[in-house]
């Protein structure tokens, strides 16, 4: 093993699943060093292709995305409490999980490698109740990120309203107050909202009329907002955004069917482009986007929060999911590998004590099995040598 170029070896495990790779730190010092290198998670996670689809049933549980097989239950912080935790957010196949029991908790999940890192406590409990919790990638500073909203509005006078926006860096691991309020009063609770390119987009609807999508820079914090695409407002019944083929994605609520549109030219409204049109069927009431196959040709989505289905471009047959052993998938996320870790990945508030004892075991463990290789490789040169000196041949067997 030690004659092969480690460039070579590199090359070679940068081909493997998270699912190997993960295994394979155990080989080797030098594999265990290579895999854990920032350089390498991040080339791992630019070239691989495995996706997982992670849902909830009541749980989180993953399985491979496409074939919707080798399914996992994940282990994760609070998932037994009876209120359990939502997924604010995915970026990059890391989750955004918040806990509104008290105290407040939010905190970052690796479905991959099933480890998480809690954010601290907001520094100044604001004065507003509810908000929207926001989770996205800064290219420019190569930065995991947070924003975390609250609204309220006036009761003094029509229109106004009080806001404040808190920004979380996973660099920094701490909250700050954000550069910018938000400029406009809008109800987060009545849309999702995707990452894009570092930037956070809300879908809003208010009494069955179309909003403009509210934005989030996560660069320079600043708000701002995209235009619907020009459509027939008849009948509609809301919008809920997403990421097609790599393009700003709008799906289109209507009362008897569903328009998908793409943003073919990101900031420019006039590039809004029909993609195609489907029919509901039965008890799809709520649709959302949620992925497009380019090798199957099929478009996935969400509905009613509670299953997922995919549509056939060619034909328009839309076939619900079924994962073995589940008869419904709520909030459905599909995850790129990510081997991705936390710079503390430990929880400071369950966990620690535990893992420190299985760091401890697995060095001990490592210690123990490199005297073995140690002392088999002295018997073995103590035999080689007793064996030519007496003129046999070490490599004819018995």
């Amino acid at each position: 093993m030690s004659s092969i170029p480690v460039d070579v070896i590199t090359d070679i495990l940068l081909r493997l699943p998270a699912k190997s790779l993960l295994r394979f730190k155990s080989v080797c010092k030098l594999w265990y060093h290579i895999i854990e290198g920032t350089d390498f998670i991040k080339h791992h996670f630019q070239q691989s292709n495995n996706l997982h689809l992670v849902y909830r049933s009541p749980v989180l549980y993953m399985s491979d995305f496409d074939s919707f097989d080798n399914t996992i239950e994940l282990d994760y912080p609070f998932k037994n409490l009876s209120g359990g935790v939502y997924v604010a957010g995915s970026c990059h196949g890391l989750l955004c999980f918040a806990m509104f029991s008290d105290p407040f908790t939010v905190f970052l999940y690796n479905p991959t490698t099933q480890k998480h890192k809690t954010l601290p406590f907001l520094p100044r409990r604001p004065i507003f109740g509810r908000g929207n919790l926001g989770f996205g990638y800064d290219h420019v500073s190569e930065d995991y990120k947070c924003v975390w909203i609250f609204q309220v509005k006036s009761v003094d006078e029509m229109g106004s309203f009080n806001s404040q926006v808190m920004v979380y860096s996973l660099r920094a691991d701490s909250w700050r107050r954000g550069a910018q309020d938000v400029p406009y009063y809008f109800d987060c609770h009545s849309g999702n909202n995707v990452d894009f390119d570092g930037i956070l987009h809300w879908s809003i609807d208010d009494n069955r009329v179309p909003l403009p999508i509210v934005t989030f820079n996560l660069s320079d914090e600043s708000f701002s907002s995209v235009p619907l695409p020009n459509f027939q407002t008849e009948m509609f019944t809301g919008a809920h955004t997403g990421v097609l083929d790599d393009c700003l994605c709008v799906m289109l609520n209507y009362f008897e069917h569903y328009d998908v549109w793409i943003m073919k030219e990101y900031g420019r409204p006039a590039s809004w482009t029909k993609l195609f049109r489907f029919p509901k069927q039965e008890m799809m009431e709520e649709c959302s986007p949620l992925y497009f196959s380019m090798i199957k040709k099929q478009f996935f989505v969400t509905f009613n929060f509670r299953h997922v289905a995919s549509l056939d471009l060619e034909t328009s047959e839309i076939t619900k999911v079924k994962l073995p052993g589940f008869n419904r998938v709520i909030c459905a996320h599909v995850c790129p590998e990510n081997l991705f870790k936390f710079k503390d990945a430990e929880d400071v508030l369950v966990g620690t004590q535990q893992q420190r004892k299985k760091n401890s075991k697995r060095q001990r463990l490592m210690r123990r099995t490199e005297r073995l290789l140690q002392h088999h490789d002295s018997v073995y040169r103590s035999i080689f040598g007793m064996q030519r000196h007496n003129g046999a041949d070490p490599n004819v067997g018995s």
